[in-house]
């Protein structure tokens, strides 16, 4: 009998004890029927409804505080998930709960008693009793209303900063611990240097060599290890003689060093050719807000705070396990920080006097050694006399939300500086056609006072000759996009004009234009001048690009052609060893001689070609077919023998054709060592070239029954330089870039026709 009396005494302890808790907490606690009427409403869901317990236990139903809409979309949206009908009513709150016997934590739309609404996270649970029987549903909603606000001051400061950057011209990249690209910021791709989808995950490397990368990789590593900024000038491979500046930034979060870096590339052409700085660096903003699940607490008012009771969360925000804090072996005022310790137990002494809840924000010291932001709500629990039993409370971690804040003031005062220090001009207009901020760069150039200026229109400022095309640029950035580049003249205090180039982007929710121009009256001075010689210029401009472009030419054929030789010269060699008979080197010397031979021929022809650098009509002559394979056949005979490979011609149809000799023989090379390098190892290499009329035009074919090529998936790539699509240690993607690059100058066209395991048909028109 004693031992019940003890039992049911505990019982009772425990129940009194969670009835305080539910009833103390300030986190909204409803508990239904299983039709969903009230059976309990504790103080929180009274001072966050507006409701008292009287008015909704037995009298309302939970969904008088949802929206209607709401729920009639969510009951639609379980139909379909559940498929079968969800009625508009308790069961869009309660049936996936029920069903899934898992709490079903959702966002919702809640009305006051007073009619306002207000957003809420509401977690719903089935309750069962001990035969597994539904006996209702609790659940626990908490106001989001300073979460949201948060999120969408964060939202705005994002895109207040996207359509900054977006009038920049620089690109940003950031590259992870093994200098792989990761992310992208940049007005418009067709300033990237490749496509997106082959930069990411990729390094300078993979994408240009070692010799291009080696500077750069050099810089990274500097970068990680000294947490220096590094910049590297360089010319671009291009021959467009354009210069950058890659300035590579150890990446911080919340202040503390990672293995991220930033790489801020920028055009830095102009300086290079006219000693002129504009230097512009854009840094990565990163916002971080999430909503952590707090932690309700019991304790009593000693100098340690002494846990009661404690929550698992609390493991979450302090490194510690709730049992250490009940065991003693560890105090949550043991994780004040040093400089709010005092405060702390001030603030909780006086609302303890007066008997009123404390609401306190400050630091603790989490396991890890880290520090973070705490707030905590909390009250004395008192007996009937008055007497104080406990304090009972709700902690949050909340440093997110701080270092959000921190971050936003951050990026505004680095906004106000990059906008008010800039050397350009920064301007935000809106749709109406009037400046509202300018930078005090606009007085300095145009001699009007910034009130002036935004006074009136800035059409009235715009010189008569290029108000139609402002007038129509003004409407195309209105429609949402956003302008690279654009010229008109902006008349100056004393009358005169300035030139001005200008980029801008819209931002179509606020109804504003984030615009920035740069002064080019001088430029346009010395376009003028260099207008008077243009004919002359263009003259020069052409017989260069005729050079280079037969140099181009000549060190790709150089680079490609020579290679097979001597790799077949290698395979010759090959066939020799030490039991090798004088006939077998006689018969392998005869053949290297032949290679040797047919390598002279090409390197004279080459020669030849190389040293007629104005001429560009290329000489053609009356070619048999049959020749140039033979020949070409001859510097491939050893890789032809090593693979085993049948190789057939029928030229009957097209016996010869008047061609650049030059050109066939790199076209045959190519094309029959590609049948050669891509053979299947799953059978002997054949090989057949055929030629035909088609029309009046002559067809040459390249047929073999090698690896093939997935031309749905490469097809648009496979003529492309550097393209390769096989694993091939040979393959450097040059040979039918070379090929296509040759039968077009002469103005013909190559295709192909290919499966995957089945082989590969070049088809070349003359």
């Amino acid at each position: 009998m004693q031992r019940e009396d003890k039992f049911l005494n505990a019982l009772a302890e425990a129940y009194r004890l969670q009835e305080a808790i539910i009833a103390t907490t300030e986190l909204a606690i409803i508990s239904t029927a299983v039709d969903g009427t009230i059976t309990s409403f504790n103080k929180a869901a009274e001072t966050l409804l507006g409701y008292t317990g009287e008015e909704t236990i037995g009298k309302q139903s939970l969904i008088n505080f949802h929206d209607a809409t709401e729920l009639a979309l969510r009951a639609s949206a379980l139909s379909d998930e559940l498929s079968f009908p969800v009625q508009i009513g308790f069961d869009a709150i309660s049936i996936k709960s029920h069903l899934q016997n898992v709490a079903d934590r959702r966002e919702w739309t809640y009305i006051r008693k007073n009619g306002t609404r207000f957003p809420v996270v509401v977690s719903i649970t089935a309750l069962w009793d001990e035969k597994d029987k539904l006996i209702g549903y609790a659940s626990i909603a908490t106001d989001i209303t300073a979460q949201k606000a948060q999120e969408l001051k964060v939202r705005e400061s994002q895109e207040h900063l996207q359509a900054l950057v977006s009038s920049l011209d620089d690109i940003v990249f950031e590259l992870d611990e093994n200098a792989r690209f990761t992310h992208i910021w940049v007005k418009s791709d067709e300033y990237l240097f490749l496509p997106r989808n082959q930069i990411y995950g990729r390094t300078l490397t993979e994408m240009f060599g070692e010799a291009f990368a080696r500077p750069f990789e050099k810089g990274f590593q500097q970068v990680l290890q000294t947490g220096k900024t590094f910049n590297h000038e360089y010319k671009t491979l291009a021959n467009d003689e354009r210069w950058f500046n890659a300035k590579y930034s150890l990446i911080y979060d919340h202040g503390l060093p990672t293995t991220r870096v930033s790489v801020c590339i920028q055009d830095i052409t102009a300086r290079k050719q006219a000693e002129i700085s504009l230097k512009e660096s854009e840094e990565r903003f990163r916002l971080l807000a999430e909503n952590i699940s707090g932690t309700i607490y019991l304790c009593r008012n000693d100098v340690n705070y002494s846990m009661l009771y404690l929550n698992d969360n609390a493991a979450v925000l302090t490194g510690y396990q709730a049992n250490e804090f009940l065991s003693g072996n560890i105090h949550f005022s043991d994780l004040f920080h040093e400089g709010d310790r005092e405060r702390i137990f001030k603030i909780v002494d006086e609302a303890l006097e007066k008997k009123v809840s404390f609401h306190i924000l400050y630091r603790i010291n989490h396991k890890s050694g880290v520090i973070r932001w705490v707030e905590e709500t909390g009250i004395g629990v008192y007996s009937s006399d008055g007497l104080l039993l406990m304090i009972e409370g709700y902690l949050t971690d909340v440093t997110e939300r701080i270092l959000s804040e921190e971050e936003l003031h951050r990026i505004a005062d680095e906004n106000h500086r990059i906008f008010n220090y800039s050397i350009g001009l920064k301007a935000v207009a809106n749709f109406e056609g009037y400046f509202i901020k300018l930078n005090p760069a606009w007085e300095r150039l145009l001699g009007w006072s910034v009130r002036e200026l935004t006074s009136a229109k800035f059409a009235d400022f715009i010189h008569p000759d290029d108000l139609q095309r402002t007038y129509d640029t003004f409407k195309y950035v209105l429609d949402g996009n956003d302008i690279l580049t654009f010229e008109n003249r902006y008349r100056h205090k004393d009358g005169s004009y300035r030139w001005l180039m200008w980029t801008s982007s819209p931002d179509r929710t606020r109804g504003l234009i984030y615009a920035s121009a740069v002064d080019i009256t001088d430029r346009k001075k010395f376009e003028d001048d260099l207008l008077l010689s243009k004919k002359d210029l263009e003259v020069a401009a052409m017989e260069l690009e005729e050079q280079n472009r037969q140099l181009d030419e000549f060190a790709h054929i150089i680079s490609h052609n020579l290679r097979s030789p001597a790799g077949n010269i290698k395979a010759l060699l090959g066939f020799i060893n030490d039991k090798s008979s004088l006939e077998d080197y006689k018969l392998i010397f005869e053949k290297v001689k032949n290679v040797a031979n047919n390598l002279n021929e090409t390197m004279n022809e080459l020669m030849e070609m190389l040293m007629v650098k104005k001429n560009t009509d290329i000489e053609r002559t009356e070619i048999r077919f049959k020749d140039i394979l033979d020949k070409v056949v001859q510097s491939l005979e050893g890789d032809l023998i090593q693979c085993g490979a049948t190789l057939t011609f029928d030229f009957n149809s097209a016996p010869k054709i008047i061609y650049s000799k030059t050109y066939l023989e790199s076209i045959f090379q190519n094309l029959l060592s590609n049948g050669i390098k891509y053979r299947s190892s799953e059978r002997k290499p054949q090989i057949h070239v055929s030629t035909s009329i088609i029309g009046n035009r002559i067809e040459l074919r390249f047929a073999d029954n090698g690896l093939g090529i997935d031309l749905e998936k490469y097809g648009a790539k496979l003529f492309g330089l550097h393209k390769t699509f096989h694993e091939n240690k040979d393959a450097r993607g040059v040979g039918l870039f070379l090929t296509k690059t040759q039968i077009e100058t002469m103005g013909g066209s190559i295709g192909a026709e290919s499966k995957p395991g089945e082989g590969t048909t070049f088809v070349i028109r003359f």
